[in-house]
């Protein structure tokens, strides 16, 4: 709340500014004017009054008018040629407000010095045209209410004092004329102050509705286009290993000898690791944008997490020929504050890109501490990025040295991936790059001093438990509600194959029928998501749960990546599974919600 209270302070204040950058235009277009007018009104009172006044004062004062104007007039020449900006513009609306208060002033001394030697038809005369001073200024000067008075206030107050002093026509008469006529004006120019004010307010404000709908059009023009090169992106992508497996299967059944079967086997396995792969890439973009993940803050020692990273990746360094090379600063100080998760999940991202994209040479993965901070190097000696494309590596789907989209070459989401988590992280991520030459990412963290007594942080192993810890015992009773028949069989197949005894159906009411006769309630309860008719997974489970009158273990299984469908999906407190889903972990989350451990989002 006070982030929102402080931004709209500031654009109140910004609109205030060009408000009145505004009026000081408005004024200074009427600067030359009003000027001219005043020297001319100055001009026509001394040829009426010349006979009311000695020579020597009438001169003074004439002389001081010409001088006032020609100060005037420079001062309005030399702002022309300055821009008015909300920095410059009150200065300009003081400078108006004295000069204002300088023609007052003296129109007040021309009153004190022609008044006493006027007859009355001279006086009213004098009267009309303090009037048309007050009207004209009326006219020019609304838009600063100051300035207005500054001129306007000395004049009828010169006339009031002076018709009291030396009286003619009742001695009150003219004076009472003019406060009425000066009231009048004074609460008109209120009233065209407020307008003019409101009216500016009003288009500025329009202006910046405007251009805010232009922004969010565009916004949502490019959100259009980037969710159709997604779509096309994601299912040309993930149309390769499905078309694979599709021949593979074919190739299966027309009974090929042992050998080849083997051989068939082991690329179907490595076309669902690709396509598993894809997914979880699909995944963690979906995650980040819903903002489910946040991280868990906690002291890292950088040294055992990069030895791990570095330890799997060199054999995938090895295998192409290069050389993964880790270089850790001899700095006692290897201690930052961060989440361990995902910043192994960064890093991992890097050197896979590193790797992925060096044909020869080396990768190196480096940490040093420089001025309190520590800085991790991921370098290569790839193909390196253009200048011009450096931002566009860090989109969704962009894969700058793949025109032919390999499969195996993933979907083009490490970076995006990479510059969300470093956001996330409150990191700061450098990129150098040179075509040809290769590619530096360096991350920035903040150092920590190590606590002798400070338990090391636990990275959560990313293989699954073992098959045999799955917590079912032979003849456990399983349910498996999903919406496709063939998720529904192969389900039935896996548990069957462990010697569970499962009932499947496309829905809760479906499945009533088939559990009438079950004197207990069910071990076990996973549950798609997304039904058909519009039934969703977290209700189906409730309504099996008050069947039964038993809280049965459920996992949910969801295979939408949508922000919103996860977000529904995290609040209903249910262990979450993400589709596909591999045997191992499927073993893995059953055996943690049969022990009572409820699963993280897989």
């Amino acid at each position: 709340m006070p982030s929102d209270a402080t931004s709209t302070t500031a654009a109140e204040q910004d609109l205030h500014k060009q408000v009145i950058t505004d009026v000081a235009r408005r004024l200074r277009a009427n600067d030359l004017s009003m000027t001219l007018a005043n020297l001319l009104g100055v001009l026509v009172s001394v040829a009426a009054l010349r006979d009311a006044a000695s020579p020597g004062l009438m001169w003074l004062w004439l002389g001081l008018q010409v001088a006032n104007a020609v100060f005037h007039l420079h001062l309005g020449l030399t702002w022309r040629q300055r821009t008015l900006t909300p920095g410059n513009a009150p200065e300009w609306l003081r400078l108006t407000t004295r000069t204002s208060l300088i023609n007052g002033l003296l129109w007040a001394l021309g009153v004190l010095i022609f008044w006493p030697g006027c007859s009355d038809a001279q006086r009213m005369m004098g009267l009309i045209g303090i009037m048309a001073i007050l009207g004209s200024s009326l006219h020019a000067l609304h838009g600063h209410l100051r300035a207005y008075y500054a001129i306007t206030v000395p004049c009828v107050v010169g006339v009031t004092v002076v018709s009291f002093w030396h009286g003619g026509l009742g001695g009150w008469g003219m004076p009472a004329i003019l406060w009425a006529y000066f009231l009048a004006s004074a609460r008109f120019a209120t009233m065209l102050h407020r307008m003019l004010i409101e009216t500016v307010r009003k288009g500025h404000q329009m202006t910046a509705l405007t251009a805010s709908l232009k922004v969010e059009k565009d916004r949502a023009v490019n959100l259009s286009q980037s969710r159709s090169r997604f779509l096309a992106a994601a299912s040309h992508d993930l149309r390769q290993p499905v078309h694979a497996l599709s021949l593979f299967v074919g190739a299966l059944r027309q009974n090929p000898s042992k050998a080849q079967s083997d051989l068939i086997l082991g690329h179907v396995g490595t076309a669902v690791d690709n396509l598993g792969a894809m997914f979880n890439a699909l995944l963690d973009i979906s995650k980040l944008d819903a903002n489910l993940l946040q991280p868990k803050w906690q002291q890292v020692d950088l040294r055992p997490l990069m030895a791990r990273i570095s330890a799997e990746h060199t054999v995938l360094a090895q295998a192409k020929g290069l050389s993964l090379r880790t270089n850790l600063s001899d700095d006692v100080g290897l201690f930052v504050r961060t989440d361990p998760i995902l910043l192994e999940r960064v890093l991992r991202n890097l050197l896979s890109n590193a790797i992925r994209y060096t044909v020869q040479g080396r990768v190196l993965i480096r940490a040093r501490v420089r001025a309190g901070r520590v800085e991790l190097v991921v370098a290569d000696t790839g193909c390196g990025i253009a200048p011009s494309r450096r931002e566009e590596a860090f989109e969704e789907f962009v894969q700058l040295h793949d025109a032919e989209r390999d499969p195996e070459q993933g979907l083009g989401l490490g970076l995006a991936i990479v510059r969300r988590l470093v956001s996330l992280l409150e990191l700061r991520l450098v990129l150098r790059s040179r075509p040809g030459r290769g590619t530096v990412f360096v991350l920035h963290l903040p150092q920590t001093l190590h606590e002798a007594d400070a338990p090391s942080p636990s990275v959560p192993s990313a293989e699954p438990s073992a098959i045999n810890q799955v917590g079912l015992r032979t003849g456990d009773v399983v349910i498996v509600i999903d919406d496709n028949v063939a998720i529904q069989l192969a389900m039935r197949t896996v548990l069957s194959a462990w010697g569970c005894e499962v009932y499947t159906a496309a829905s809760a009411q479906g499945l009533m029928p088939q559990l009438m006769h079950l004197r207990q309630a069910p071990s076990l309860l996973l549950c798609d998501s997304r039904l058909s008719d519009g039934e969703d997974g977290v209700t189906a489970i409730a309504q099996i749960r008050e069947a039964f009158n038993h809280d049965v273990p459920a996992i949910l299984i969801t295979g939408d990546t949508g922000p919103e469908r996860l977000r529904e999906a995290v609040a209903s407190g249910l262990p979450l599974l993400h589709k596909p889903v591999t045997q191992a972990h499927l073993q893995d989350a059953i055996a943690r919600v049969i022990a009572g451990d409820v699963a993280p989002s897989a």
